[in-house]
């Protein structure tokens, strides 16, 4: 097996091709055999049939012509009054022992066995001692079983240099498209899934590279995602730290007072926060495990984190809550209501509505619309909406909605805005 994995794809099929025809060919070579077997002795006897009639219809005393295959012999009164070809019975019979075989046997055809060969008469009876017996051996069958043996041999040698020499044609083509499609998928790292990968054609190969350029198109989006994170991550920290730093240079010294330190300590506590969805968001990456999930009653969380706000903010959150349950961790869902809660308080004017039916849960606001061209890229890492912050928490819920299965979606009403999570 391990020989058989080194070769080339081409000798693969080719081989395998070749075992199979051979395989094939003797089965159906047996099979064929078989079948016509009937049909040859069938036509042997028919030919005798033939030579037979040819023979009693000849006039008295007339003497039929003789035949490759076949030969009779012709009594009168008893006595042998000629015979033709006996040697097509291999000298097993001599015209005495048939005319006493025939002479007291009933009907007018017999088939006989010496020595494993099988022979057939046909005889007339005109009288107890005239009478005419034709009879043949397995000549016939033997000329005719070589001439099928030797169309059938050449058949198979022709099946088997026809089907190589297509099979090496097609394997080749084949296999070319399959070098060029692991050409173009080692140079993906050199040039930064950077190329296109095109192949044409209906078949699996260029379904492969389909689903291939598919990845790419994926692994090229996610890395321009990380290069602009890493860029929007390097401007939102650059600010505070520059902020936190020349207060503190001006305090030592001595050009700012140390009250103003409070400054520094809402800068640190900025990126502090920064830092934590950074985290967060890292941490999706290892929520794999479903051995970690659990069933989790969703009215008890919303309650919890609706009992923390309500005495914070002027706005009225009202909730009407089911008891319906998702499969997830508590600790990553509660960052998702969380997140959403404090994107509605930071936009809603009067009142939030919290549902949840039949595994559907909606939040809402009333504040204004989010723009067309907001909406779409509402979830993307980065993306900041009029008030948004660092621009990470919408793309940390919809992520972690996507590991429990669960949808994320944003929709204008009116008036007003909805966040609908529910199951797939």
């Amino acid at each position: 097996m391990r020989r058989f994995k080194r070769m080339k794809l081409s000798t693969q099929i080719n081989l395998i091709f070749t075992v199979v025809t051979v395989l094939t060919s003797f089965i159906f070579l047996f099979a064929v055999s078989q079948v016509i077997k009937d049909t040859r002795v069938q036509q042997n006897k028919d030919q005798l049939n033939a030579y037979f009639n040819e023979v009693i219809q000849m006039p008295p005393l007339s003497r039929p012509s003789s035949n490759r295959y076949n030969g009779y012999v012709v009594y009168q009164n008893g006595r042998l009054l000629y015979s033709s070809n006996l040697s097509v019975l291999d000298n097993q019979y001599t015209a005495t022992r048939l005319y006493q075989m025939f002479n007291i046997r009933p009907g007018f055809e017999a088939e006989d066995v010496e020595d494993g060969f099988t022979y057939y008469f046909r005889f007339q009876r005109r009288s107890d001692s005239d009478f005419t017996i034709v009879f043949t051996g397995d000549d016939y069958l033997s000329v005719t079983n070589t001439r099928f043996s030797a169309m059938v041999l050449v058949s198979l040698i022709a099946i088997i240099l026809l089907g190589n020499i297509t099979i090496l044609l097609w394997s080749r083509i084949t296999v070319d498209r399959v070098k060029k499609l692991q050409d173009e998928v080692s140079q993906l790292t050199k040039n930064n899934y950077r190329v296109p990968i095109v192949m044409e054609g209906f078949d699996e190969i260029t379904d492969l590279a389909h689903t291939i350029e598919k990845m790419r198109r994926e692994i090229e989006s996610s890395d321009n995602i990380k290069q602009e994170m890493l860029q929007n991550i390097s401007h939102d920290f650059k600010t505070p730290i520059a902020v936190i730093r020349s207060y503190a240079e001006a305090i030592a010294d001595g050009i700012s007072e140390p009250k103003e330190a409070e400054v520094m300590i809402k800068q640190a506590d900025l990126l502090n926060q920064k830092v934590k969805q950074l985290l967060e968001l890292n941490k999706l990456e290892y929520l794999k495990n479903p051995s970690h999930f659990e069933v989790i009653k969703i009215k008890d969380l919303i309650q919890s984190i609706v009992d923390q706000q309500k005495y914070r903010t002027h706005i009225d959150i009202q909730t009407d809550l089911d008891e319906s349950t998702y499969f997830a961790t508590k600790e990553n869902l509660i960052t998702v209501f969380n997140n959403i809660l404090d994107n509605a308080l930071r936009y809603a004017k009067k009142e939030i509505k919290i549902t949840l039916t039949q595994k559907k849960l909606t939040f809402y606001n009333d504040g204004e619309p989010i723009s067309d061209r907001f909406i779409e890229q509402l979830f993307k890492p980065y993306e900041k909406g009029d008030k948004g912050q660092f621009g990470l928490g919408m793309s940390i819920v919809q992520k972690t909605c996507e590991h429990f299965n669960l949808t994320l979606s944003v929709k204008n009403v009116n008036p007003g805005v909805e966040f609908i999570i529910e199951p797939l």
